[in-house]
């Protein structure tokens, strides 16, 4: 079943819908069939919806336009990244008051302060991890030492996902969590224990921010459609969403039907 024709029956049990996007509405820069057709359907009848995504190295407006350029139809605003968390979680614990490092590209970060340059790495209250391409070797040494003189500054990673699947290219690339979790264990090696503060999916950061922006205390009604058992679906059924998988992505229906516990979908569809 599409997910189109469930929402043409069951509509009812739901007020809101949160969508991942690679491989749930489009592929690389390619639609998914029937994705537009289901936007529109909603827009039509008022329902509210937002589209999550890890994605944290392009801004919202980077986002929107990929979209539109597809032929999903998505305003500036419909888009949550694990970089919207940041600004209210850097003013409650009084990063926004030091200066950040960051670590390759990042998006929209609400005015922080950011340094890119590796001589003024000392003098910063935290560490972003950012995405993209970037000099990973000399970063990551400059990391472990300033972890290791610091073990207790934020190591803030947006973008929890280990790798992700280049549409474009055809292989995978390396994500801001993978990356996060090589330095964690080369300080663990080294005697030095730090925990990387995540903020996308799965984690419960992002799946707040989004309720919060609904205004629906109810999360239970708020639908959210994936393609990832670990990402999606994982981070859904923990934060007392509802979880939807389309299979139009990275997970086959023979996953789907042996996932277990929190990776476990409570709806299955063809796709959109």
């Amino acid at each position: 079943m599409k997910l189109i024709d469930f929402w043409r029956e069951e509509s009812v049990r739901f007020d809101a819908i949160l969508f991942d996007i690679d491989g749930t509405l489009v592929y690389g820069p390619q639609p998914i069939p029937g994705a537009a057709e289901f936007l529109a359907l909603l827009r039509r009848d008022g329902t509210p919806f937002f589209f999550l995504t890890n994605d944290g190295d392009h801004t919202r407006r980077q986002k929107s336009g990929f979209l539109n350029r597809a032929g999903i139809e998505a305003a500036e605003s419909e888009v949550i990244s694990c970089l919207s968390v940041l600004p209210e979680l850097a003013r409650r614990r009084g990063w926004d008051r030091g200066t950040l490092f960051q670590v390759g590209r990042v998006g929209d970060t609400g005015g922080l302060k950011l340094e890119r340059d590796l001589a003024g790495l000392k003098q910063c209250c935290g560490v972003l991890m950012g995405e993209g391409n970037y000099d990973w070797r000399t970063s990551w040494e400059a990391l472990t030492g300033f972890f290791r003189r610091h073990p207790d500054r934020p190591f803030i990673v947006p973008n929890p996902d280990t790798c992700w699947p280049n549409a474009v290219t055809g292989g995978i690339g390396i994500g801001a969590g993978g990356q996060a979790r090589c330095i964690r264990l080369l300080l663990h090696e080294m005697g030095t224990d730090i925990e990387p503060i995540y903020l996308g999916k799965p984690c419960a950061a992002i799946y707040d921010f989004a309720a919060e922006q609904l205004g629906m205390a109810e999360r239970s009604r708020i639908l959210c459609i994936g393609d990832s058992l670990a990402s999606d679906i994982r981070g859904a059924n923990n934060s007392g969403m509802y979880s939807g998988l389309v299979l139009t992505g990275i997970t086959s229906r023979e996953q789907a039907e042996q996932a277990r516990g929190e990776y476990r979908p409570r709806l299955v569809f063809e796709s959109v």
